[in-house]
C-alpha cells in the first residue's frame, strides 16, 4: 500500500504551509512540521506582530487537535527555548522574543504533549526519520554515553525504540543540557556538531552517512539551515535532505524520488510520471 507524507519545514510565523495543508491533508497519511514555528527573520516581510505569529502556531495545535494521528508537530530550537528555561540558559536563542517569553513558555508546557522530538515512518522499507535539525553519530555518542549507557550496537536510528528515547530526553534534567549542545557552525565554542535541535547541514557527514548508530540505514528529513527557496529547494545526499526553503514537500511511495517539493510532485502527477 502506497504511503505518502506532507512534509512542512520551518514556519517562523510564515503561512506558506496552509494552502498545501488543506489541499492535501485527507490525501496524505501524515502530515509532519519541522517546528519553529515563532521567531520570523526580519528581512522577509512576515507579520511580526505577536497576535499574528500566535493566531498563526494556534492554527497548526487546533490541526494536531483536530487529527492527532494524522498530523506531527516537531520541536525546534525556536521554540524549545520558549518551552524549556534550562534549554534557552545552555542554548541561548536568536530573535528570541523576551517581551513575549512568558506567554510561549505557558503555551509550550501546556500543549507538551502534542509536541514531539523525532518521528519514524517507514516508506518502501527505508525508516524515514523526521527531526528539526537531523541526527549526528557525535550527538547519539553523546547521548548513549550521558544517559542511555547502551552497548554501542544496540543504538540505531533506525531502531523505533531510540526514536522514542529520543524524544523522552525532552525533560528538565539533563535532557535538556544534550538537547541545548550546539555545533562549531552556530557557535565560536561549538561542540563538533549539534542536537537534534541544532546541528547546522554543514555538520552532517555528507554525501555519505557514517557507518555508525544505523545513520546509514536511514533517510533523514529535516530543516534549521535556511535555503533561500528561490535557487535551492532542498539539500539532498544519500541518507539525508536538508528542506528549510519556505515550501512544502511530499514523500510518496508510489514515485522513484525520495522527497519533492509540492510544486515538482503536482508536475510530476500531471505527466503521469
Amino acid at each position: 500500500m502506497a504511503k505518502k507524507i506532507l512534509v512542512v519545514p520551518d514556519v517562523h510565523g510564515r503561512t506558506f504551509w496552509k494552502e498545501p495543508v488543506r489541499k492535501y491533508i485527507d490525501e496524505v497519511n501524515r502530515v509532519v512540521f519541522l517546528g519553529d514555528y515563532l521567531d520570523p527573520y526580519d528581512e522577509e516581510g512576515t507579520d511580526r506582530r505577536p497576535e499574528a505569529l500566535f493566531d498563526n502556531l494556534m492554527e497548526i495545535v487546533a490541526l494536531k487537535q483536530e487529527q492527532p494521528d494524522k498530523v506531527v508537530l516537531l520541536k525546534g530550537n525556536h521554540d524549545q527555548h520558549y518551552a524549556s528555561e534550562r534549554f534557552r540558559k545552555e542554548a541561548g536563542g536568536s530573535r528570541l522574543d523576551e517581551e513575549n517569553w512568558e506567554k510561549y513558555h505557558e503555551f509550550f508546557c501546556k500543549h507538551k504533549p502534542l509536541f514531539r522530538l523525532a518521528h519514524i515512518e517507514m516508506v518502501k522499507g527505508i525508516p524515514y526519520i523526521f527531526t528539526h535539525a537531523g541526527v549526528t553519530a557525535f550527538w547519539l555518542n553523546e547521548v548513549n554515553s550521558q544517559v542511555w549507557m547502551l552497548p554501542d550496537g544496540e543504538v540505531s536510528l533506525a531502531d523505533p525504540q531510540i526514536v522514542e528515547a529520543i524524544n523522552l530526553l525532552d525533560f528538565d534534567g539533563p535532557g535538556q543540557d544534550l538537547l541545548a549542545i550546539v555545533g562549531w557552525r552556530r557557535s565560536w565554542f561549538g561542540e563538533k556538531t549539534g542536537s537534534v535541535l541544532w546541528a547546522d547541514i554543514f555538520e552532517h557527514s555528507t554525501p555519505h552517512a557514517p557507518n555508525a548508530y544505523g545513520l546509514d540505514k536511514v533517510f533523514q528529513v529535516f530543516g534549521h539551515t535556511r535555503l533561500d527557496g528561490h535557487i535551492d529547494d532542498k539539500m539532498e545526499y544519500e541518507n539525508l535532505v536538508m528542506v528549510d526553503s519556505q515550501k512544502c514537500f511530499i514523500v510518496d511511495s508510489a514515485i522513484d524520488e525520495k522527497i519533492m517539493t509540492v510544486r515538482d510532485y503536482e508536475m510530476k502527477v500531471a505527466k503521469g510520471q
